[in-house]
Parts: C-alpha cells; sequence; structure tokens
C-alpha cells in the first residue's frame, strides 16, 4: 500500500465538500488502485439494526443489488459480518461465494470480480457504518492492507460522521474533513499545549493539568483557551476527542 495514495485521498476530502458517491469513486479510482478495484459502496447503521446503503460507485442500477438493499444485522452477509465482529471480512473465491452466504449464491458477476472485501466504520469504538469493496484480482489478506483499509476508515469516520455539538456523530455526505484533524497537531500547538490537550484526552481537570505543570490554574485555563482556538472547537469534549482521533489515524496507519 501507498502512503502517497493515502495523503492523496486525504488532500480530496479537504479541498471541498463531496457527496459521498464522490468520495467512493476517488477511493475506487485512486486510493484503492493498488488493489484493482472495481466499485465500492458505504452502508450505514441505523439506530433499528439495520445496514442501509447511502452511496455507491461501480456496482450500476441492478448488478449486485443484494449488498446495498437494507439488511439487517442479524442476517448472514459480509458486511454485516464485518460490524458484527468488528473486523474485515475477505472473500477472494468469487464469483463463487461460501457456503455460509447462500443468500449471495446466485449472484452473476459479468467484470470478472474475483475478491470482495468489507470492513467496518466506527467512532469512540463502536461500529456506525461498513464498506463493502470488490476487485478484479485475488487479494491475499495481510497485515498491510489491514492497516491501510483501518486508516481509511478512520479518515472517514472523521470526514462522513464527525461530532456534534451535543457530543454525537451525525452522517453528513457533504461535510470535508475539518483542516485541524488534517494538518498535523504540531503544526497547530506547541509542545506544552500538546501535553496540556494529551492530558485534557486523559480526562484531567484544570486543576490536575496545573499541578503535574507546577503552574497556576488560570495559566492552565488561559492554555486550554488558545488551544481550542488553535484548533476552531468549542471545548475540551471536542478538543480531547480531536487528540484521540488524530493519533489514532496515525498509529493504524503505521501499524
Amino acid at each position: 500500500m501507498s502512503l502517497t495514495s493515502f495523503s492523496e485521498l486525504v488532500d480530496f476530502l479537504a479541498v471541498k465538500n463531496h457527496t459521498i458517491p464522490n468520495i467512493l469513486a476517488h477511493m475506487v479510482l485512486r486510493t484503492l488502485s493498488p488493489l484493482d478495484a472495481t466499485s465500492a459502496y458505504l452502508s450505514h447503521l441505523k439506530e433499528d439494526g439495520v445496514l442501509e446503503s447511502v452511496g455507491a460507485f461501480g456496482l450500476g442500477d441492478i448488478r449486485n443489488s443484494e449488498h446495498t438493499k437494507p439488511i439487517s444485522l442479524k442476517d448472514k452477509f459480509p458486511l454485516t459480518d464485518s460490524v458484527r465482529n468488528r473486523s474485515t471480512v475477505w472473500v477472494n473465491s468469487l464469483p463463487n461465494w461460501p457456503e455460509e452466504y447462500p443468500t449471495l449464491k446466485n449472484l452473476s458477476y459479468d467484470t470478472g470480480e474475483k475478491t470482495y472485501i468489507s470492513f467496518p466504520i466506527e467512532k469512540y469504538g463502536t461500529p456506525i457504518a461498513a464498506i463493502g469493496i470488490f476487485s478484479k484480482s485475488v487479494l491475499i489478506q495481510t497485515a498491510e492492507i489491514d492497516a491501510f483499509l483501518r486508516a481509511i476508515a478512520n479518515l472517514l469516520s472523521l470526514t462522513i460522521y464527525p461530532v456534534s455539538d451535543s457530543g454525537n456523530f451525525v452522517a453528513k455526505s457533504r461535510k470535508p474533513m475539518p483542516a485541524r484533524i488534517l494538518e498535523p497537531l504540531e503544526n497547530l500547538l506547541d509542545e506544552r499545549q500538546l501535553v496540556i490537550l494529551d492530558y485534557m484526552s486523559q480526562g484531567r481537570t484544570n486543576a490536575d493539568i496545573a499541578k503535574l505543570f507546577t503552574l497556576s490554574e488560570s495559566t492552565i485555563r488561559q492554555q486550554s483557551i488558545k488551544i481550542f482556538a488553535a484548533l476552531k472547537c468549542q471545548g475540551r469534549q471536542e478538543a480531547a476527542q480531536i487528540f484521540r482521533d488524530s493519533r489514532a489515524l496515525l498509529r493504524d496507519y503505521a501499524s
């Protein structure tokens, strides 16, 4: 996998608003081109436990419709397995599906796909959506590809499912990733502010942090205000989540 292709996706999401189909098109044509991807779709997990497609690229109107129709987590599909198990599901035996997915047994593939991959998108450790990808090559699952897909999932979690002021995620198809996430935090904050933000992400109060730094609580409060301004966020909770998301994104790709 290429860091360049991942960086291109980051840049693409930062430039302007995009619909979900446009994001998926860029992923298929650019980001996932090393995997010979031909199509992709995104399904959002609703409160009633149903995965509902919110965008697709390359599938056509009829072909593979079994994948884009609403499906319950109780049903046996690769996509639902990836959400339930919070893991990547690989099928590299197309056009034949494994016997464990009898609903897909009679699906036809007239463009030569060989591999299907699905993986979850999570927010705060909870699956909220999933992506399905088709490839024209027989792909073997590796730790490198898994890490690459996890990085993409984290990126899309930040972009498509931002956090609202109330702390809940909001599904949006045209919200670009905030620049505060795209730019390394080290470019936005000084060393002391980074440490303060790290402590914030651990749930420490201003008083706790002041004792650790041997500074006044007022000084920490002033530094916190500067951090919120630099990150363009509303307060401690959002700033802490930005820190955790930023570190998780870098950690998953580097692993």
